[in-house]
């Protein structure tokens, strides 16, 4: 599917929505917020944690304004503690 990206779930992530990685469709254009949209309308369940998870694409970590791209591998990660 080209048009597609891999989303992987990390720590309370994958538990939460019992997956460790989806694929999901993604529009051109469309930005790290835009698809986490429609990934919340698919896991209502990590709604919740938005504000405290880290997002990367393709291993470099993103902000919302981030563009997506087909093909492109989505990490979806755990809050970090630390002192």
């Amino acid at each position: 599917m080209p048009d597609t990206v891999k989303i992987k779930f990390f720590g309370a992530a994958a538990d939460l929505t019992g997956t460790r990685e989806v694929e999901m469709s993604v529009r051109e254009g469309a930005t790290l917020k835009d698809l986490w949209t429609d990934l919340a309308d698919q896991h209502p369940e990590i709604v919740p944690m938005k504000d405290s998870l880290a997002y990367a694409i393709n291993d470099e970590y993103a902000r919302w304004t981030d563009t997506v791209e087909p093909g492109d591998e989505i990490a979806v990660l755990p809050p970090v503690s630390g002192g």
